[in-house]
């Protein structure tokens, strides 16, 4: 009972780490992708058609559609998971381990910015810019060299919190609260795990969320009310675990400083201006969550993030976020972001699968003595 969860967050992070770069169509988050975006055709079209709608009532119907969209995904993975464990238990664990791999991103990321890496260092822009628009939404025709290094870091360093840090986060949440519900409601007469069945629907709401703010959490014409309530959940949903990623974020630039440091004229990584850079760029990013990460990254790295995005043709300015003596982003900046990238992803499973072990065990103790 105590060591599922465990099991579940390291294997799924093992084969997401080394199978991350593969795609394919059927992926999980291509179908949720899919059902998303029929069901936005739905509801937007409502609010459209009708030239006379209010603010309120295409905000309303913004709200309605993210409701929708969460409810049928989680009833989509509820029906599989309990079928699958009906059928044969094991494939209930093998899908769990699937279905959390899937939500990951630390392998995926490590790939696509070490193949912008490798672009970059060949001297081929062209080709960099079109592999860095894989990567973020922003226009990437025009681009140098330091920005396209820029927008890389950027995207390596925000979604090592959406990408690991938040998925565990609400995967161990799920975990703890499926074995509450199981032990008081349900008395242990269920076989079913509960700890890894409403782990992983936890895990599953949360990606929901986050996948509905990338579709239409946009401030534009189209989506500035409707996609409203979605991108404000997303932050709502990020806010503590960002804030618990950006301390292991920390933690893993002063391990890498001691162990890669080695030589004092060529440091890599500077725990201490990432500390002094948090504190003081934290707050300064369009998003309350994404400035924790990019500070701390800027600061680790010595170098200056955020400044100007075009988006569409539309210019979107953005405050700069590092101290005026530091460095504009170069190649070689990805790989040491995407080493920072890889450990404090691997902190996180730690601390994740621990607490959940810990949580679970007291949690038995106290309800079984």
């Amino acid at each position: 009972m105590f060591y599922k969860p465990i099991l579940i967050i390291t294997a799924s992070f093992l084969l997401e780490l080394y199978a991350g770069k593969f795609k394919y169509k059927m992926h999980p988050l291509n179908i949720m992708g899919s059902i998303a975006f029929l069901l936005e055709k739905r509801f937007n079209s409502i609010s459209i058609s009708n030239s006379n709608s209010k603010p309120t009532t295409v905000f309303i119907s913004g709200i309605l559609f993210n409701l929708a969209v969460i409810f049928t995904i989680t009833l989509l993975y509820s029906v599989i998971l309990l079928t699958s464990f009906a059928f044969y238990p094991l494939l209930f664990y093998i899908l769990s381990v699937y279905v959390m791999a899937s939500f990951m991103s630390t392998g995926g990321l490590r790939y696509e910015a070490l193949k912008i890496y490798g672009i970059l260092k060949s001297k081929k822009i062209n080709e960099a810019r079109k592999e860095l628009s894989s990567l973020v939404g922003r226009d990437t025709c025009k681009l140098n060299e330091s920005e396209i290094s820029r927008a890389a870091i950027e995207s390596v360093s925000e979604n090592t919190g959406d990408g690991i840090g938040s998925v565990i986060f609400y995967f161990a949440l799920g975990s703890i609260l499926g074995y509450i519900l199981k032990t008081l409601l349900l008395s242990g007469q269920i076989t079913l795990s509960a700890t890894v069945f409403f782990g992983v629907l936890s895990a599953v709401i949360y990606k929901s969320v986050n996948l509905l703010d990338s579709l239409v959490g946009y401030r534009n014409d189209k989506y500035e009310k409707f996609g409203k309530f979605s991108a404000r959940l997303d932050d709502v949903l990020n806010f503590i675990p960002f804030r618990i990623t950006s301390f292991f974020m920390l933690l893993s630039v002063i391990i890498l400083s001691i162990t890669l440091n080695s030589n004092k004229s060529k440091k890599h990584y500077f725990p201490a201006e990432a500390l002094k850079s948090w504190i003081k760029f934290r707050k300064s990013h369009p998003s309350p969550n994404g400035g924790q990460l990019e500070s701390t990254a800027a600061g680790a790295l010595r170098i200056k993030l955020g400044g100007i995005n075009f988006y569409g043709g539309i210019i979107h300015e953005r405050p700069v976020i590092g101290f005026n003596d530091y460095g504009y982003a170069d190649k070689e900046n990805i790989a040491y972001a995407v080493r920072i990238m890889e450990t404090t992803s691997a902190l996180l499973v730690i601390f994740y699968a621990a607490l959940t072990f810990v949580c679970i065990f007291y949690l038995h103790v106290f309800f079984v003595r």
